[in-house]
C-alpha cells in the first residue's frame, strides 16, 4: 500500500530539545515531526524523518554555523532515507527551516538532477551527489549524461510537496566573505523544479541581518499545474521558522504550512496542536 513519506529538515543549531531561557523552544520543523499522524483517516500510512541542523554537535557549532559544515551530509542524508523507503507510487513530502530549508530544496533538486535511486543502486548515493553538483551541461537534468544515469539507476519521480520556512542566504548561505568558503554548496540557482508538485514558502518581513537575505524562489517557465506560494510573516528570522520560548508569531507561519500540507493531503495530529500551538499576533518580535 502507497504511503507518505515526510523528511523534516532542521535548520543551524537547532534540535528538538532545545530551550529558549531554560524553556523549551521547539521549530516549527520539529513541531510539524510531532504532528504529523501516523496514518491518515482512510489509513495512509505517513513515516516522519527528522534531521537536525547542522552545527547541532558542540565541536561543529562553529563550522556550522559560519560556513554551513555539514549542508552536504544533511543532503544525503535526507536523500538515503527517501531511497530506503520509497517504493512506486508514494508521495513526498519535505520541510525546513533556515539551512534546513537549503537541504530541503536541495535535497528536491538531486532527485530532479539523479532520480531517486532504486534500493538496489543506494551505494552510488554518493556518486549521485557529486554528480548533481558538478554544475556543467552534461550533468544538467535535460543533459544526455543526467537522463541516462536517471533511466539506468533511479525511480523518475515527482514531490508533493515542499514547505519551508524563512531559506537564508541569497543562495542558500550567507552573503559576505564567508561565502567564499560555501561556494561548493550553493544552489545550482534560485528557480523551483517543475518536479514539484506544490511549493510554499514563509518569509520573515522584520528580518534586516544582511546574513539572512532570503531564497525568494523563482518558478520555471516550462512548469505545469504547478502550485507555488510565498507569503511575507511578521517578525525576522526565527520568529518565523520557530525557535524562541514565546512562540506566538512563529504558530502563525507553522498553522498557515499546516493548511497547505493539509490541502495536499497530508494529515496531522489535532489533539497536539491544540494543546502545544497557540498563535498570537502580539507575540514578542525579536532582533
Amino acid at each position: 500500500m502507497k504511503k507518505r513519506i515526510v523528511v523534516c529538515c532542521d535548520g543551524t543549531w537547532n534540535t528538538p530539545d532545545e530551550q529558549d531561557n531554560g524553556k523549551p523552544s521547539p521549530t516549527n520543523v520539529v513541531k510539524t515531526a510531532r504532528t504529523v499522524a501516523d496514518r491518515d483517516s482512510g489509513g495512509f500510512r505517513q513515516l516522519v524523518y527528522y534531521i537536525e541542523g547542522v552545527g547541532t554537535r558542540w565541536f561543529d557549532h562553529l563550522r556550522g554555523g559560519a560556513f554551513g559544515y555539514g549542508l552536504s551530509a544533511n543532503i544525503r542524508q535526507a536523500y538515503r532515507y527517501l531511497v530506503r523507503h520509497y517504493q512506486p507510487g508514494d508521495e513526498i513530502f519535505l520541510f525546513g527551516f533556515s539551512r534546513g530549508a537549503y537541504t530541503a530544496r536541495s535535497t528536491a533538486g538531486l532527485i530532479r538532477n539523479c532520480g531517486l535511486l532504486r534500493r538496489e543502486h543506494a551505494s552510488r548515493i554518493d556518486e549521485a551527489y557529486a554528480f548533481y553538483r558538478r554544475r556543467d551541461d552534461t550533468s544538467h537534468p535535460t543533459g544526455a549524461e543526467a537522463q541516462n544515469f536517471r533511466r539506468m539507476y533511479s525511480h523518475e519521480i515527482r514531490i508533493k510537496f515542499i514547505g519551508v520556512w524563512d531559506t537564508v542566504g541569497a543562495l542558500g548561505i550567507p552573503y559576505g566573505i564567508l561565502r567564499v568558503f560555501n561556494r561548493r554548496v550553493e544552489f545550482h540557482d534560485v528557480k523551483l523544479s517543475s518536479y514539484v508538485e506544490n511549493a510554499f514558502q514563509a518569509l520573515a518581513i522584520d528580518e534586516k541581518r544582511k546574513f539572512f537575505v532570503p531564497a525568494i524562489w523563482e518558478a520555471q517557465a516550462n512548469a505545469v499545474d504547478q502550485v507555488l506560494e510565498q507569503a511575507w510573516f511578521a517578525g525576522a528570522h526565527s520568529n518565523v521558522g520557530g525557535g524562541y520560548a514565546d512562540s506566538g508569531l512563529s504558530d502563525i507561519a507553522f498553522l498557515w504550512m499546516k493548511n497547505k500540507a493539509e490541502r495536499c493531503g497530508l494529515a496531522f495530529n489535532e489533539n497536539y496542536v491544540e494543546a502545544n500551538i497557540y498563535p498570537n499576533v502580539s507575540g514578542v518580535l525579536r532582533d
